[in-house]
């Protein structure tokens, strides 16, 4: 059996976006996320012409109830794969006697779906990459194969090689983005702010801390942008938190992690917290419920307001509010509010650093929940985002459990964006 590979097709794309627009209308209550994965998903990629889907649901239970919605379209539910993949539900389509279509549906934040899609996105930035994915792909199409399976195996050692360098380019872009634009949500204070906050900030190469002493948590009292971990740089944050009671926080990417730091940052006085969840996508458009609020995009004229909201939602003391409202009407950053009439019930920013969005600040008071203002919100936001030209956009957000859900983590997902990890709070208490 020999594979078929072919020079890539643009009509991929348009096949892939009326696929889509069918299985969200038989399966779209189940659905979180959707997109088009694959090799047909590059631009200039060749390959087999089979359009991969993948759906991102939030449960696995979820993802099993597509399967009626699935089959009314013709497609053939696979589960011979289930005991090696538990987690997917796989199904097939055949158009006109040929392979169509594989649609793939997992929970969203699946590592399954996030390293593929990683994946995907590193080859659709770096030409070295695709050609030398092209050509073996090429190459292996020349032999015969006894199973289906052995071509993709063939592949399994380049891709989890370019997975690896993914992950490390788009770890490397959000933590740098997000220290930089942690330093801008506070170097256009002035000194009075600073001084009613009790509020310092160290910036050194990608390292930014913050330290305010009118507030006993990490929320403010954190640093990022940590690229090693060594007994110089926990030097360098107790001469930083020298003297303040309460919590700091070192926000530490996993992949600067090993078992001797850890060990070091115990020995230090860190302990481990808890982790909050970094996410990427690109600047593609989405899709949001709607909301029958106003969204509009405010100015310096409204920082006043937006500080206040801000900090009640939050619960941060309004002795901040001078350092929040600072950024609003900055060059770097856009900022929308929502409005009940005259009444402002949310808001939301964007920091456009280079090439790459940061989302900040998302916000709605407790009573004008689930009426999709976040929603419409980050709509608001990406939409900014790529008309200033940003090819990729990064968020963070609180974990989310049984015991403790955020909303805002189903949110982040529902617009589209690739869970990336976990990172961890090392926290001192002092």
């Amino acid at each position: 059996m020999k594979v078929e590979i072919v020079p890539y097709n643009p009509d991929w794309k348009q096949k892939y976006l009326f696929e889509a627009e069918l299985i969200k209308k038989a399966c779209g209550s189940k659905i979180l996320t959707i997109e088009h994965a694959g090799s047909t998903s590059v631009e200039g990629l060749a390959a087999k012409p089979i359009i991969d889907i993948y759906v991102g649901t939030k449960t696995l239970r979820d993802a099993n109830d597509m399967i009626n919605g699935m089959t009314g379209l013709g497609y053939e539910y696979i589960k011979k794969y289930e005991d090696e993949l538990p987690f997917r539900r796989y199904f097939r389509k055949d158009v006109e006697g040929r392979r169509a279509f594989h649609v793939h549906a997992t929970p969203a934040s699946h590592p399954f779906r996030r390293d593929d899609l990683k994946f995907r996105d590193y080859l659709s930035i770096n030409k070295k990459a695709k050609k030398e994915y092209e050509a073996l792909k090429i190459e292996l199409a020349k032999k015969q194969w006894t199973e289906k399976e052995s071509y993709a195996k063939a592949k399994t050692g380049f891709c989890l090689k370019i997975k690896k360098v993914a992950l490390e380019y788009f770890t490397k872009q959000y933590e740098e983005t997000e220290s930089e634009a942690t330093y801008l949500m506070h170097a256009y204070a002035d000194d009075a702010a600073g001084s009613k906050a009790k509020f310092k900030m160290l910036r050194e190469g990608s390292l930014t801390a913050i330290r305010t002493d009118i507030f006993p948590g990490f929320s403010l009292n954190r640093a990022l942008g940590v690229t090693n971990v060594n007994n110089d740089l926990l030097d360098k944050m107790d001469e930083f938190y020298k003297g303040k009671e309460g919590k700091f926080a070192l926000q530490i990417p996993p992949n600067e992690l090993d078992e001797e730091k850890v060990r070091l940052l115990n020995s230090r006085g860190f302990t481990y917290s808890n982790s909050w969840v970094t996410f990427y996508k690109d600047s593609s458009p989405v899709e949001s419920r709607s909301t029958d609020l106003e969204i509009k995009e405010i100015g310096k004229e409204h920082a006043n307001e937006f500080a206040r909201i801000l900090n009640d939602v939050f619960a941060f003391p309004h002795e901040f509010d001078g350092i929040a409202g600072s950024v609003v009407g900055q060059k770097e950053w856009v900022t929308y509010m929502a409005l009940d009439g005259s009444k402002a019930v949310g808001s939301a920013s964007v920091c456009i650093i280079r090439e790459t969005a940061y989302l900040s600040f998302a916000n709605v008071i407790p009573e004008y929940r689930r009426r999709g203002v976040q929603g419409e919100l980050g709509r608001k936001l990406i939409d900014t985002a790529r008309e200033l030209r940003a090819k990729w956009i990064v968020v963070d957000t609180a974990e989310t459990s049984e015991e403790h859900p955020n909303p805002s983590y189903w949110n982040v997902l529902r617009h589209g964006f690739r869970l990336m990890y976990h990172r961890p709070n090392y926290v001192k208490i002092q």
